[in-house]
This record gives C-alpha cells, sequence and structure tokens, in this order.
C-alpha cells in the first residue's frame, strides 16, 4: 500500500493547478498538442526503514514532470510553466489519500532544459515521501 495512493494524490494536485495543461499520464495513450503540454511520471526508489519494526517504513518516489513546449521558441514558457510546478508542489507540502499521508521534504528541482524531437522539455523532480504504516 501507498504507492498507488501517492500516484492517485499526485495527480488530485496536478489536475487542481491553474492554468491546467493537456497531461500525458504513464501508460495512457496520449496525442500531443502542437503546444505546450506535461507528461507525468513516477520513479520509485527502494523504501526506508528508519525504525526496526516491521509495522512502519517510507516509500521513496521522485514525481517527474516534464514540461515540453515547442521547439524554436527559446524556453522561457517551458522554465515558467517548470516554476509554477515547482511552487504548487512546494516544499512541506503534506498531501492525505486514503489516510496515507505523503511529504515534499526537499524544495522541487527544475532540471533544466534539453531538446527531444520537436520539443523543448524542462523536467521538473518532485522528492516525494510516503509514510507506511501497517498494523
Amino acid at each position: 500500500m501507498g504507492i498507488i495512493e501517492a500516484q492517485t494524490a499526485i495527480r488530485r494536485r496536478l489536475a487542481a493547478l491553474a492554468p491546467a495543461l493537456p497531461t500525458a499520464f504513464e501508460g495512457v495513450p496520449f496525442d500531443a498538442p502542437t503546444g505546450m503540454y506535461q507528461r507525468l511520471q513516477f520513479v520509485i526508489s527502494p523504501p526506508t526503514d528508519p525504525v526496526f519494526s516491521a509495522g512502519y517504513h517510507r516509500e521513496n518516489i521522485q514525481v517527474q514532470i516534464f514540461v515540453a513546449d515547442k521547439l524554436d521558441v527559446g524556453t522561457a514558457g517551458a522554465i515558467t510553466r517548470a516554476q509554477v510546478l515547482r511552487d504548487w508542489f512546494y516544499k512541506g507540502l503534506t498531501l492525505t489519500e486514503s489516510g496515507i499521508r505523503m511529504h515534499v521534504l526537499r524544495t522541487p528541482q527544475i532540471a533544466g532544459a534539453t531538446v527531444a524531437g520537436d520539443r523543448v522539455i524542462v523536467p521538473v523532480l518532485i522528492p516525494l515521501t510516503v509514510e507506511i504504516y501497517d498494523n
């Protein structure tokens, strides 16, 4: 438990951000628009066991949101959207889904711009810690 709830909470929070952008989700067909869009994916790292007890651990998830914009328009638009995402998933944010708490404990990273195909891509990397209590 915990990974699905974390993904649901992140998707819900992202959907509440205005202005909304078309979003590509993992495992869901997506036709990229001609304008800006974002792609969401989750990288699940090994859990942390801060106590000896079998009843608690932390899931460590890196939430990756890739802002994709048209090539040849510069990077200002994509970096501006990346900053909006960083501010939306700010350090100190706590989300709850189905009784499971998760926290953004570090400031999200804007990883710089790169070119892929006909797009400029700006990744936003959000470290998410999910608290799991097994009884």
